[in-house]
């Protein structure tokens, strides 16, 4: 197979990277996944990366088949050499779907409750299998060599009941939107990693929690006890008070692309009632790799408008309010001021420094990621209460590589900007378990994550005990960030 021109733009951040270059993406576009899923809104988020990553052979059973149709249209205009197709449950169980032994699939990947892992054991298409359970904003992630592991981990299910996520109601979606985000970003990593066979998959079970922002992989023996830690039935997170503050919250994306669209996606998907986009950019075929809210139909469209579109397919009473302008600093404040938090989603120190300087004099919660290759990085700043932009990168004048250079892995920037909705939900309604003074690293290639500690900076020239910046000035930079991408 032979790579078209427009699969090696579309692909371009692969194709340079030496883990997958030209053979691994022609690999990936010949690759066959079969997914299962409770409901179409909990595996979107699965199959938008998997179409991102170039996985053009998708074959989905879904417990609730509503809405496929819309869903599946989309993401075919997203990727136009995507093949995907609904296998439904009783087809499946008596052979008549038009797959066989001789189909051979990549991987099989399962997102959902204890229940659906339970009830699909028996016709599981292909190994090895991915299984992320989720329940409200808890979730886990293994992966499985072989039929037999897959089952033994069945078996250790037994007795537990369906998590609250099934429910697409009201707020009870809500609770489980999240967990079901990440998860659908971390599969698609895994499938990656599987179909191409590089770096380490995740063969202990990951338990992740991102009301608390909890990380942590099971040793030996220890499975058993995150399973209960993923069933506890805590106290509702999102309460009618929630639910309006939500809806009359103003939250400012800077970028739409690679974090700006999960961020968007998910923030859209919980209930917020009015999201800012920034972005002066273009829809180009470059772009979709990783920025999922846009397609083919609108390249050349404004990003903001082309987001828009999307968004409001999601919820058609959502405000967006489309910023189609450059950000600098004779806007920045007024940008900024009209809004609750701001979600930094950009690839460059200048507009990263002006965000941070606005922020801090008008008092408003920031939430920065950066993604580059495999590995990404999450925290959230908030005024007064803990360190700054500055605090982490005292030197600005160092010259870094952006993905453009260097790539990027589809999916990644998905995990990131998912992070960073939730630590946007969690601002808005007062919730306190933030990255406030905290760093949240993601190393994609090794399945690892890890937190630590920051303190704030008593010289820096921004927040520090005797600071030297008093206002908002454009940075005359020209280096580069190890950040996301346009």
């Amino acid at each position: 197979m032979i790579l078209t021109k427009e699969q090696i733009n579309r692909h371009m951040r692969h194709i340079i990277m030496p883990e997958i270059g030209g053979k691994g993406q022609k690999k990936l576009l010949n690759t066959k996944v079969f997914t299962y899923g409770e409901s179409v809104e909990q595996l979107s988020f699965l199959l938008y990366y998997l179409a991102a990553s170039g996985i053009t052979r998708i074959y989905c059973c879904l417990k609730d088949i509503g809405g496929y149709e819309n869903l599946f249209d989309s993401i075919k205009d997203f990727n136009n050499d995507i093949s995907i197709e609904l296998v439904d449950e009783q087809s499946l169980l008596s052979g008549g779907c038009g797959l066989d032994e001789t189909t051979e699939f990549s991987c099989s990947v399962i997102l959902g409750s204890a229940e659906l892992v339970k009830n699909v054991k028996e016709h599981v298409m292909s190994q090895p299998v991915v299984v992320a359970l989720s329940s409200g904003w808890k979730c886990t992630l293994q992966t499985f060599d072989s039929i037999g592991g897959f089952e033994s981990f069945v078996e250790n299910l037994k007795g537990i009941t369906s998590s609250k996520s099934c429910s697409n109601d009201g707020l009870q979606f809500k609770l489980g939107t999240a967990g079901a985000a990440l998860s659908g970003a971390l599969c698609a990593v895994e499938a990656v990693k599987l179909c191409l066979n590089i770096g380490e998959v995740q063969r202990n079970l990951l338990y992740m929690d991102i009301l608390s922002m909890e990380f942590e992989t099971a040793e030996d023996g220890e499975t058993g006890m995150f399973f209960d830690k993923l069933m506890k039935e805590d106290e509702p997170f999102l309460s009618h008070e929630d639910e309006k503050k939500l809806s009359d919250a103003r939250v400012l994306i800077v970028g739409a692309g690679g974090l700006g669209s999960p961020a968007a996606f998910l923030l859209t998907m919980a209930g917020v009632g009015t999201i800012g986009l920034v972005d002066n950019d273009k829809v180009e075929i470059s772009n979709l790799n990783r920025q999922i809210l846009h397609t083919v139909s609108r390249l050349g469209m404004s990003k903001v408008d082309s987001a828009e579109a999307f968004l409001k397919d999601i919820n058609p009473f959502i405000n967006i309010n489309k910023h189609d302008v450059p950000l600098d600093e004779d806007n920045v404040m007024e940008l900024v001021r009209e809004y609750d938090l701001v979600i930094s989603a950009v690839d460059n120190i200048p507009a990263r420094l002006l965000m941070n300087d606005a922020c801090h004099f008008l008092n408003k919660p920031l939430i920065e990621s950066g993604v580059l290759r495999f590995n990404g990085m999450n925290t959230t700043l908030v005024p007064g209460e803990g360190h700054c932009y500055r605090c982490i990168y005292p030197e600005t004048s160092r010259v870094g590589l952006t993905c453009a250079e260097t790539g990027i892995l589809g999916p990644v920037p998905g995990v990131m900007g998912f992070i960073e909705a939730a630590e946007a939900i969690k601002l808005i309604i007062g919730h306190e378990n933030i990255l406030k003074n905290k760093l949240l690293m993601y190393d994609a290639l090794n399945s690892e994550f890890s937190i630590i500690s920051i303190e704030k900076n008593p010289d820096c020239p921004l927040c520090g005990t005797d600071p030297t910046i008093h206002k908002v000035k454009q940075t005359d930079t020209e280096c580069k960030t190890y950040g996301p991408n346009k």
